[in-house]
């Protein structure tokens, strides 16, 4: 029974620190957005979606490149070599995305594929509209 006392501090520490480490990671993807805010034409949140492993990142889109920005880092993909926009209700898995949409960028053989809420995927396909670049030996 004594050792009960003990295990109830244990889980509200736990608690906590959860609690601490998402709040600390809000904040961390606060700071990502803001800072890609001003030299985009549009930012939001979004799930990287890499095999089964769905990593929220900022996405964001400027003239030339599409930047996706988490905690481990940052990335792009110019612009110029996408050769198929897609905004679809599945993952290339056939997983389907409910109260969202997927973005899936397609650039020779390698495929990118984010996952946004549907106010996001609205103002995407808007700025970012679904297209496909027919190659000249097709």
């Amino acid at each position: 029974m004594s050792s009960l006392w003990f295990l109830i501090p244990a889980v509200a520490v736990v608690f906590l620190a959860v609690s601490l480490f998402r709040q600390f990671a809000t904040d961390r993807f606060d700071a990502f957005t803001e800072r890609l805010r001003g030299s985009s034409r549009l930012v939001s949140r979004a799930e990287l979606v890499d095999g089964n492993r769905h990593i929220n990142v900022a996405l964001a889109l400027t003239d030339s490149s599409v930047i996706y920005e988490s905690a481990n880092g940052q990335s792009s993909v110019d612009r110029q070599w996408i050769q198929e926009v897609e905004y679809e209700s599945e993952l290339s898995t056939g997983q389907m995305v409910s109260g969202g949409k997927v973005l899936r960028l397609r650039c020779f053989s390698n495929t990118f594929e984010f996952v946004l809420r549907s106010a996001a995927a609205r103002e995407w396909e808007q700025v970012l509209p679904a297209h496909r670049i027919l190659s000249a030996q097709a």
